[in-house]
C-alpha cells in the first residue's frame, strides 16, 4: 500500500487487514482521503505468517486473522505513537488493543450480518466490544451501518468511491455484462441459467473475473447449460472491464451474497442498465435498483425471475434509459470522491484527533 514517508509521530495509524484485492484497494483509497484531509499517516497491513494455514472455516478463519491483527496492531503502535487508529474490517478489531487510542472501525458488513448462526455468537460479542469502544464505525454503505450492533459507536458511511470511468457512447451494443470472481457466491450459475431461460434475440453475454475452463466447471457442477452466446473473459485490467460497462446495455447481476457490490454501482456510474437478483448482505446497488426501475430487479435468486428483469431491460424503449441513467447519475452523488472527502475531511479526521 502506497503511503507518503510519515514524520516521527503520525497522527493517524492505518491497520490494513487486506486480505482481498479490493480492501487493499479500498484501504489505498482511504489513506489517500486522510491525507488529503491533511492528516499525516502511516499504514500497517496485517501478516498472517504460518497462522495462515488454520483458515480453513468459519469463525476459526476471524479469530485466527483478529489475533494476527491484535498482534500487528501492537508492534505498530509501539514503533509508530500515532494519535489515533484506524482499523479495517470488523474483524480486525475484535481483538485490537489500541493501547487506550481513539480508533474508528472501517467496515464493508458487520460480522452480525454475515457471519449469523449461533457457532458464530462468539464473533459477534466480540464485534459488539469493539464497536461499543470505537470513537466511530466507518461502514461502507447504509445497510451496513442499520445492521451495526446496538452500542455502537456514531457512525458515517464513507464507502469506497465510485465515479464515471469516461465517455459514454451515443448507441449501446446489444450486451450484458456481469463479475463473477466467486462463481457459487457471485451466482454464475444463476447469471447463465438467466441468460439461457431470457432467449434475447442477437445479444451476447460477456462474463468477468472468471476463466472458461473454470467457468465451464462450476456450470457442469450445478448442471447449469452454458449459452451459446456467452463468453468467460476472466480476470482483466479495471479499464478494461469498466470500458465493457461504458458500451453495455446491462449490467446483469446474480449473487446470492454482496457485501458492499463495487460492480454494480460502477455499472450505474457507467449509465448501464441494472439487472439482479436481490442478493442479501449490504447490497448497496440494490435500493438504487429498485427506486430505479422494479422491473429490473428479480423477486428472488431464481434464474426465471432473473431473465424477466433481462427481457425488461432489454426491451426498455430509448428515452426511458435515457431517464433511468440521468436519476442513476444523481442518485451516486453520495459517492462521488468529492462528496466522500468532504465526510472524511469535515467529520472523520476532527472526531478521531478532535
Amino acid at each position: 500500500m502506497a503511503a507518503s514517508a510519515p514524520p516521527s509521530r503520525p497522527e493517524i495509524l492505518l491497520l490494513s487487514l487486506a486480505t482481498t484485492l479490493g480492501w487493499r484497494v479500498a484501504d489505498s483509497i482511504f489513506l489517500e482521503q486522510l491525507e488529503r484531509a491533511g492528516a499525516s499517516t502511516v499504514a500497517v497491513s496485517v501478516r498472517m505468517g504460518a497462522s495462515a494455514r488454520l483458515r480453513r472455516a468459519y469463525p476459526v478463519t476471524d479469530v485466527v486473522e483478529a489475533v494476527a491483527a491484535r498482534r500487528a496492531l501492537r508492534a505498530a503502535v509501539r514503533r509508530h505513537r500515532p494519535r489515533a487508529v484506524v482499523i479495517s474490517t470488523t474483524t480486525a478489531a475484535m481483538l485490537a488493543d489500541t493501547d487506550g487510542l481513539p480508533f474508528a472501525v472501517r467496515l464493508d458488513a458487520p460480522a452480525a450480518l454475515n457471519r449469523p448462526g449461533l457457532q458464530n455468537a462468539g464473533l459477534h460479542a466480540l464485534e459488539r466490544r469493539a464497536q461499543g469502544h470505537a470513537r466511530l464505525a466507518l461502514p461502507w454503505s447504509r445497510a451496513a451501518r442499520a445492521a451495526l450492533p446496538p452500542g455502537s459507536a456514531p457512525a458515517l458511511v464513507v464507502p469506497p468511491p465510485v465515479e464515471r470511468s469516461g465517455d459514454l457512447p451515443w448507441r449501446r451494443d446489444p450486451v450484458a455484462v456481469a463479475y463473477t470472481p466467486d462463481v457459487k457466491a457471485k451466482g454464475l450459475d444463476i447469471v447463465c441459467a438467466a441468460w439461457a431461460a431470457a432467449r434475447i434475440p442477437d445479444a451476447r453475454l460477456s462474463v468477468f473475473g472468471v476463466e472458461r475452463e473454470a467457468a465451464l466447471g462450476h456450470l457442469g457442477r450445478t448442471s447449469t447449460p452454458v449459452p451459446e452466446n456467452a463468453e468467460f473473459l476472466g480476470k482483466r485490467p479495471a479499464a478494461e472491464f469498466r470500458a465493457a460497462l461504458r458500451g453495455a446495455l446491462a449490467y446483469v447481476g446474480g449473487a446470492r451474497w454482496e457485501d458492499f457490490g463495487q460492480a454494480p454501482l460502477e455499472a450505474l456510474a457507467d449509465g448501464a442498465l441494472v439487472a439482479t437478483v436481490p442478493s442479501g448482505g449490504p447490497f448497496e446497488a440494490l435500493g438504487l435498483a429498485r427506486e430505479l426501475a422494479p422491473g429490473l430487479v428479480a423477486p428472488s435468486l431464481e434464474p426465471d425471475g432473473l431473465a424477466g428483469a433481462l427481457r425488461s431491460a432489454f426491451s426498455m424503449h430509448e428515452e426511458e434509459a435515457h431517464a433511468y441513467r440521468k436519476r442513476a447519475a444523481a442518485m451516486l452523488e453520495p459517492y462521488r470522491p468529492e462528496t466522500i472527502q468532504r465526510v472524511v475531511t469535515d467529520r472523520v479526521v476532527p472526531a478521531l484527533l478532535g
